[in-house]
């Protein structure tokens, strides 16, 4: 069967728009659209058969006349009525009340689509977007019983159809570009028959940067409180939150300001304790700004006013444009750097400088340059895996202050325990300082004071 005879066979049955009359053969042709490959088909289908009916021929007319009838009553193709009306030949009308039987019109009246999705980005700033649609179980199994039945293998489907054509509309409303790989907002359409939303997705902008942290007793992240999960309650002062601030709650405000972002989430490389103070040049860490209206920001202007309002507490340098990708990097990575931390250690008992020293040379024998194993800390095991991580220890300098307080800094492995380095966690770490000096010892203070890759 041709492709002609296919045609007739569908109004025969049903009426469908040029839209989807297109794209029921969208694999064949290149270089034009559903709707002009539909509209050619029913032009093409209309000189054949007006050819015929003018041949003399009593067999073609006839069958002229019937096919020109289909594509006047049930395609609703106006030139061949006018074709009809010219010959003579009388023809039913088409009746108004007749809508597409695959798309219910839709592809009939996509200005409301196109509206829909310029109200909501009134006040967004973007370069580049994508369409992305989900049609309801309903358009989809009606297509696929249609193109079952008529035998159509060459059609596209009505998700990529309305994509392609509200995407082309709004790049000429709009004057921006679609971007497949990576786009900056997606329009995304949940249609039935009856009705249709659309879902508005920003991509997140990602700033990387590195921080530092003057003071202890405050978290990386906000830490929700677990009696009420955020609502509130008389544990946490009404506050949703276990800890007053956090760092991602210190240098956020500017860069939420900045971007009208609606919220924030932070990734760092690694994260110290919240009794840990984080100096030399900083932790690199990524603050991911979700939803925002301005994607351009002025990250000089941002780090000085955090630094200003923030100088007791934290500081923030080295402000960039990330990615996704490299939030993946730096997670991946924080067990290969290299972090030295400066540590003021308590002893149990008292230990001259002659003692000290000599117990020095025997710890950094032990230590320097070999690796340790550390069984995930009591501190920490409620809330991490039970297991054994083997840690590389570089460099131990030391410095004797009084008869229980030394200083030590230490050059590690990421992701080393320190305070069990030190105090050995009841044998969880092993070799530790206090299992090497034969005295108890216990980690005072503790500061990251650099971090390398």
């Amino acid at each position: 069967m041709s492709v002609l005879d296919k045609i007739l066979e569908i109004y025969k049955k049903y009426y469908i728009c040029s839209h989807c009359l297109g794209r029921m053969f969208a694999l064949l042709g290149t270089n034009t659209t559903n709707f002009e490959r539909g509209g050619s088909l029913l032009l093409s289908l209309l000189i054949d058969n007006h050819a015929n009916y003018l041949s003399h021929d009593k067999k073609l007319e006839s069958n002229a006349i019937d096919n020109l009838k289909i594509l006047a009553e049930y395609a609703n193709f106006i030139p061949a009525q006018k074709v009809l009306e010219y010959e003579g030949i009388e023809y039913k009308k088409f009746s108004n009340e007749k809508v597409c039987h695959l798309c219910r019109d839709i592809f009939n009246n996509l200005e409301k689509y196109e509206k829909r999705a310029k109200e909501l980005i009134e006040d967004i700033n973007f370069n580049n977007f994508l369409v992305g649609t989900t049609p309801d179980s309903q358009i989809i199994n009606n297509e696929d019983i249609f193109k079952a039945e008529l035998n159509l293998l060459n059609s596209e489907s009505f998700k990529s159809h309305f994509n392609r054509v509200i995407g082309k509309m709004l790049t000429n409303e709009l004057n921006k570009s679609a971007n497949f790989e990576n786009p900056e907002i997606v329009f995304v359409y949940k249609i039935n028959y009856n009705e249709f939303s659309v879902e508005l997705k920003i991509k997140s902008i990602f700033i990387a940067g590195k921080y530092n942290k003057f003071i202890r007793g405050i978290p990386q992240t906000k830490w929700i409180c677990k009696k009420c999960l955020g609502t509130g309650c008389e544990l946490c002062n009404y506050t949703g939150k276990k800890y007053e601030t956090s760092i991602q709650e210190l240098i956020s405000p500017e860069f939420v300001k900045e971007s009208m972002a609606s919220d924030t989430k932070f990734h760092g490389a690694g994260r110290e304790d919240i009794d840990v103070r984080m100096l030399g040049s900083g932790r690199p860490f990524i603050l991911e700004l979700k939803n925002p209206k301005i994607r351009r920001l002025n990250l000089d202007k941002i780090q000085e006013l955090t630094n200003k309002i923030q100088t007791e507490k934290v500081r923030i340098n080295d402000l960039r444009y990330s990615d996704k990708n490299e939030v993946i990097q730096i997670k991946m990575n924080a067990e290969n750097t290299r972090k030295s931390y400066k540590v003021l250690v308590q002893a149990d008992k008292d230990l001259d400088l002659t003692e000290f020293n000599n117990k020095v040379i025997v710890l950094k024998n032990r230590l320097e340059n070999q690796k340790i194993s550390q069984r995930t800390p009591t501190r920490v095991s409620h809330r991490r895996a039970d297991m054994i991580r083997e840690k590389t220890i570089f460099n131990i300098k030391e410095k004797y202050i009084e008869p229980k307080l030394f200083e030590f800094v230490i050059e590690t492995q990421g992701g080393t325990y320190i305070k069990e380095l030190v105090s050995g966690d009841n044998a969880r770490t092993t070799p530790s300082f206090s299992e090497i000096f034969g005295v108890p010892l216990t980690c005072k203070e503790l500061d990251v004071i650099n971090i390398e890759k």
